[in-house]
């Protein structure tokens, strides 16, 4: 109940309201029990145990209360922060009782002992934090008047005017002044702090609207070069089959037979070929591998890349090794990225690079996901095969000759990845092998729900190129 709404120690001024704070709370628990030993040990030789039985029980109550109000106050701040906060958990409804009950336990003690007058610093400081500045300002004048006519009252009733001394009257005047000058500098700097933490969130706000708008921007992008492709291919082939099925259908009512076994024989190899790139179509669309988990799925390249190194007379090992936390919670899109680029990588390596090892690393840390494909093959000049853009893209249109896509390959590969804020490269030197690695940032990739299938399996999943 001491103190407005908590802010994360990010800046200066949080730190030091923070200090303010904590320096109050000690204050308080110093000056009353500084008091009641002053107390007791002024009335040792009182044989009557009334008083201070009173003033220990008096002091237990108010040290509780306030301890009640504190915690209250702390566990709400802490609940804000976290969002897990309801109108109805908020302690400041109560703000107004809890301070008129530890007001009231205090003048209890003044009347006790005037050992218990210098708790009212701390009082002053919750008056003026609690409520508006003027009517704070004037709390602090009752309680300034309390804490110095009461000791006099207490010394006129027991005939002791001589112990009087000016202090009684200066030391809370004093102590209220600079009550009044610290809680205004406070509520400069609470003020303050609220402001960069405005400030700060609005940038926050404002960055993930442009991550958001970046990342759409993206799936435009990718979506109007798959209506280019599918335009330039699968489209002309279907109106292609359209044109021929026509003209065969004339033939055939012609009874130009020779003529009818060869346009269906075209139909044939157009139907043929684009249903490849269909197929193409789906895989860089969606991996129906996803339908499980992502180590499992890589697993399940690496046993297909065995087997049609295999088929084509090779004898490669390829292993698969997870490195870091678990990659199940993994976005699907980021998943995605990974297994498309390790199909890719390791078709590559059954394809050009004669290898007879190749080894798949996952590691996945708190601020990047990483995937490197290894082969022990002949590897290649990346210098000598570098394109004019770069030697990265040359190297990709290297690696990807006869690939998919006439060349779209790893250098189609990249360009999904930095959609994703990520980045490819490619490691290698005649006979020294080739590292791909891939390097996503998880503090960028766009978040989706867990990974499902959304394609049907085909023959040729898996990336086979």
């Amino acid at each position: 109940m001491s103190s407005a709404q908590t802010l994360e120690p990010r800046d200066a001024p949080s730190r030091v309201l923070q200090t303010l704070r904590i320096a109050l709370h000690v204050m308080f628990a110093f000056l009353l029990g500084f008091g009641l030993i002053r107390y007791l040990v002024g009335s040792s030789d009182t044989p009557n145990p009334a008083p201070k039985i009173c003033a220990v029980a008096t002091v237990l109550l108010m040290g509780a209360v306030y301890l009640i109000g504190t915690v209250w106050e702390n566990r709400y701040a802490r609940a804000l922060r976290s969002g897990r906060v309801t109108t109805a958990s908020n302690p400041r409804r109560f703000a107004g009782w809890w301070l008129t009950c530890v007001t009231l336990a205090w003048i209890a003690l003044l009347l006790i002992s005037a050992n218990f007058v210098w708790v009212v610093f701390p009082l002053m400081f919750l008056y003026l934090h609690l409520l508006r500045l003027w009517r704070g300002v004037i709390a602090v004048g009752i309680l300034w008047v309390l804490s110095s006519f009461v000791p006099l009252w207490q010394l006129a009733s027991a005939d002791q005017l001589d112990r009087f001394s000016p202090g009684s009257f200066l030391g809370p005047l004093l102590g209220a002044g600079l009550a009044i000058v610290i809680s205004t500098a406070y509520r400069a700097l609470h003020h303050e702090a609220l402001h960069h933490q405005r400030v700060a969130e609005a940038l926050r706000m404002a960055q993930a609207e442009l991550a958001e708008k970046e990342h759409q921007a993206g799936r435009m992008e990718e979506r109007d070069r798959l209506a280019r492709e599918i335009h330039d291919t699968v489209a002309q082939g279907l109106s292609s089959i359209v044109l021929m099925s026509r003209a065969a259908s004339a033939s055939l009512t012609g009874g130009r037979l020779d003529e009818v076994g060869s346009r269906i024989s075209t139909i044939q190899e157009t139907a043929s070929d684009n249903l490849e790139e269909a197929r193409r179509f789906v895989r860089d669309l969606s991996s129906p591998a996803l339908g499980r988990s992502l180590v499992s799925a890589l697993g399940s390249a690496c046993e297909r890349t065995q087997g049609r190194a295999a088929a084509e007379g090779g004898e490669l090992r390829c292993t698969l090794r997870t490195e870091g936390a678990d990659p199940s919670g993994l976005p699907e899109t980021v998943a995605s990225a990974l297994l498309r680029a390790a199909q890719e990588a390791l078709a590559n390596v059954v394809k050009h690079s004669r290898a007879d090892i190749a080894v798949v690393t996952l590691a996945v840390w708190d601020a990047e996901v990483a995937l490197d494909v290894y082969d022990d093959g002949r590897g290649f000049d990346t210098a000598s095969s570098a394109s004019s853009a770069s030697s990265a893209s040359g190297a990709d249109n290297a690696k990807t000759e006869g690939g998919v896509g006439g060349g779209y390959g790893l250098l189609g590969l990249r360009r999904r990845l930095e959609t994703l804020g990520g980045s490819l490269s490619v490691d290698s030197a005649p006979g020294e092998g080739t590292v791909v690695g891939v390097r996503i940032p998880l503090t960028s990739a766009p978040t989706t729900s867990t990974p499902t299938a959304s394609a049907p399996t085909t023959s040729d999943e898996g990336g086979e190129q």
